[in-house]
């Protein structure tokens, strides 16, 4: 399942950011798990970042957007899966850009650090035409082509030996239906074993808040820029050691940021935080972070700049819903669509102070639910995502300050687990939180309003 998530997620912001409607193909039999996106390809130097254990965080976790990745290091986690599920078969198989990768990657026995062996071989070129942004052109058969790879044992997997095969194919069913439930744009394919279920793109121009867009002020407070700062501050150290006094001018990492794409715009900010000419790694002297100037600086961006509509985030809208509900089963006369926007203009209300405008986070939060008939197994179906990344388990743990739970809420509406009805919720937002690195909890506080410090 984790497997799955993480290169679905993958593939689906590679194509976004290259402009093509995604098509995703899953394929899962005795010997691996292969996902394969008609994306641009990973580029080099990232597979070549992934292979280097030395860093264990990216700077992508600092960075506040509402993308479906939040730790930027999901490819370096699956590496070593194969390694620990077959230790003398066990491989990664990247295939991408014309070259085929394989990599075992191992630990050495007497340090107990990573030992990776990673082969590169070219690949044949494809007589097939894709299609990207509109012209056909020789191309390789596949964007990139991910695969974890160990020994094939009939008919089981290497970890679940005694495992009932159709309940992981029940399982890994509801995951890809979520994935097709939340992007509208997104063909995808299921082969599980020889097994076939595929989906098909209901809108190829849908729109949504892409993850190549540019970050907004707005969703940042002091402690979440001083994090990004580092971030970026400790990357340059260690990419470039040997610069003393140089590196990345603020102005440039204002460039950055939604709205201030204009340098006029810019030299407003640096003349109000007084950092004219100043690099980003003067904010980070003496072993500590700068919070005085950190805080001016946050200050002057939102200051020059507006916050961003909740709209602009993307919605996925009632006959995407209804198109994949009804394809469920669910009856047309049941359906229902609702959605809530975090409302803009709230920021602008007199009333509110300062340091609350600043705070604002925009949110869309949409839910569909219908009624199966009768005749249909007799089990309530949940699907739930966040930043149109479907979940492993439900994450919707908690609300506000009861505490309880989408479960325990549809339980209260005797909408129980033996129930024939689907139940879809999905949350938009820049600066999710989870619980856990393992994202399988979201964090859900206030009112929905607006964000404070305090909350």
């Amino acid at each position: 399942m984790v497997i799955c998530k993480e290169l679905i997620d993958n593939g689906l912001d590679a194509c976004e950011e290259a402009g093509v409607a995604p098509i995703i193909e899953v394929v899962c039999d005795s010997g691996g798990i292969s996902v394969a996106d008609n994306g641009p390809g990973i580029p080099e130097a990232t597979l070549a970042g992934q292979l280097d254990f030395t860093i264990r965080v990216s700077s992508r976790e600092a960075y506040a957007a509402p993308t479906r990745g939040a730790q930027g290091n999901a490819l370096k986690t699956l590496l070593p899966m194969p390694y620990v599920l077959d230790p003398q078969h066990g491989r990664v198989i990247v295939e991408t850009g014309g070259w085929r990768h394989s990599i075992a990657c191992g630990a050495d026995p007497i340090s107990q650090r990573p030992a990776i062996q990673h082969d590169k071989t070219k690949l044949p070129k494809s007589k097939k035409l894709q299609i990207c942004k509109g012209r056909k052109k020789l191309a390789f058969s596949r964007g990139t082509f991910f695969q974890l790879q160990w020994k094939p044992v009939k008919d089981q997997w290497p970890f679940e030996p005694d495992a009932n095969l159709e309940f992981c194919f029940d399982r890994l069913r509801h995951l890809i239906t979520g994935f097709a439930l939340f992007n509208p744009h997104l063909s995808i394919s299921l082969d599980w074993f020889g097994q076939r279920k595929s989906w098909t793109d209901t809108d190829t121009k849908w729109k949504k808040w892409l993850p190549s867009d540019p970050t907004s002020p707005h969703w940042y407070g002091q402690a979440n820029l001083e994090r990004l700062i580092g971030a970026y501050v400790t990357l340059e150290r260690e990419q470039r050691p040997e610069v003393n006094g140089d590196g990345k001018l603020i102005n440039d990492f204002l460039a950055e940021f939604d709205g201030l794409a204009g340098s006029a715009k810019r030299s407003k900010v640096l003349n109000d935080a007084g950092l004219k000419r100043a690099r980003l790694s003067e904010l980070a002297a003496d072993g500590k972070l700068d919070t005085d100037r950190i805080s001016s600086l946050l200050a002057a961006m939102q200051r020059h700049t507006r916050p961003v509509k909740s709209q602009r985030l993307g919605l996925i809208g009632e006959d995407h819903f209804k198109t994949r509900l009804l394809e469920m089963g669910v009856k047309s006369e049941s359906f229902r669509y609702e959605k809530k926007l975090a409302m803009p203009e709230k920021v602008k209300n007199e009333e509110i102070e300062e340091d609350e405008k600043a705070s604002f986070l925009p949110w869309a939060v949409e839910s569909a639910f219908g009624w199966c008939a009768e005749s249909e197994q007799d089990e309530r179906k949940i699907f739930t995502g966040a930043n149109w990344s479907a979940a492993i388990k439900n994450p919707f743990r908690s609300f506000g300050s009861t505490g309880q739970g989408l479960e325990a809420e549809l339980a209260d509406l005797k909408a129980g687990a033996y129930e024939p009805i689907v139940v879809s919720l999905h949350l938009a937002q820049p600066r999710i939180r989870y619980t856990d690195r393992g994202k399988s909890a979201l964090v859900v506080e206030g009112d929905g309003e607006r964000e404070t410090e305090e909350d």
